[in-house]
């Protein structure tokens, strides 16, 4: 019996995925930047937590259980970085200035190791998460379970300040060291990202036992946490721009983010949103498709002067417009790209 959607969940992300693409338009402010940066990757991880504790009593053994988690995030990270790195490569040849052999070959390198060329670093992130907290989850009681989870968290944390790994991207390596270095930050991502996962587990945990009418006010949570956003540091995860004090926005914004989808009723286009965001999340920045909406907006503010709010979100609303064929023709012809099973449909 396939698995019954859980509608709430699709809205919240789509929310996020829209979050995703409006911080990857340029010019954007920054005050916008640290509210969007403070929840929306965060939200991902969040509702993996929430799913986790969904299907914590079906009984899937672990190695089935992680097979289906690789499927899901290592099919189409390796589909979608085959596709990235064969037109870099082209590039490299058509036009030799554009992309250097040095450029290309680290690209290699960082879609070898898991680290990933852009937005594709998340898939990788996001599998190392949960394949430990499914590790844990499995092989621990909750409270020792907890405990590792924060532990390894604070460890991660420390290497990340001890050794400045937040400086990474413009340290100088030779091609072997940025191998290592790879790996190792690739490592980190997931482990500085399974408290979001913990918190996930006890909102699924939560919300299976509020009433409807506790919804809304739980909703207001968005409100403290998009003032503490303001007055913390734009978290960055793929950099590992990461702060304790991110922490606590993440959950104070997501929790009020779930629960005001949870109050809402069905929003079909922003579950369709949700349920198509692996292919937005692959395509819409690597495959130039923000690039090219933002020329078209450019050249209709040029003859009707737009405030930058509005440039923004225009430019998000007509980039999801136009990845609807991008995802119908995944959907149609290439869903095992995204780590479906051949028959299967979104």
């Amino acid at each position: 019996m396939p698995r019954r959607r859980l509608t709430y969940l699709d809205m919240a992300k789509g929310i996020g995925i829209f979050l995703v693409i409006l911080g990857h338009i340029e010019y954007i402010r920054e005050d916008t930047l640290k509210w969007i940066s403070s929840f929306h990757m965060p939200l991902f991880f969040v509702i993996g937590g929430i799913l986790a504790y969904e299907k914590r009593k079906e009984g899937r053994p672990f190695f089935s259980a992680l097979a289906a988690r690789a499927r899901g995030t290592l099919v189409p990270y390796a589909a979608f970085t085959i596709m990235l790195l064969t037109m870099n490569t082209l590039e490299h040849f058509l036009e030799p200035g554009a992309l250097s052999g040095a450029q290309l070959a680290r690209q290699y390198v960082d879609a070898a190791t898991g680290y990933g060329i852009h937005i594709l670093w998340f898939l990788p992130a996001y599998f190392t998460a949960g394949a430990i907290f499914l590790l844990l989850e499995r092989g621990l009681r909750p409270v020792s379970r907890n405990l590792a989870v924060l532990l390894l968290a604070v460890g991660a944390y420390g290497v990340t300040v001890v050794f400045r790994l937040d400086q990474y991207a413009v340290m100088d390596l030779p091609l072997i060291g940025y191998a290592g270095m790879d790996l190792l930050i690739t490592l980190l991502r997931g482990v500085l990202a399974m408290p979001f996962l913990l918190m996930g587990w006890y909102l699924g945990a939560l919300y299976g036992r509020l009433p409807r009418k506790a919804f809304p006010v739980l909703a207001l949570l968005l409100i403290p946490g998009g003032i503490l956003a303001l007055h913390a540091s734009v978290f960055d995860l793929h950099y590992l721009y990461v702060e304790p004090w991110h922490y606590l926005t993440a959950l104070l914004s997501c929790a009020g983010l779930t629960a005001l989808m949870r109050a809402l009723p069905a929003i079909r286009p922003l579950a369709w949103l949700g349920r198509s965001s692996l292919v937005i999340m692959c395509t819409h920045a690597a495959f130039f498709v923000v690039y090219y909406v933002s020329l078209g907006m450019f050249f209709i503010d040029n003859r009707i002067p737009l405030p930058q709010p509005v440039f923004n979100l225009g430019v998000a609303v007509l980039v999801c417009a136009a990845e609807i064929p991008i995802v119908l023709i995944f959907n149609r012809y290439f869903g095992y790209l995204l780590g479906r099973k051949f028959g299967r449909k979104s």
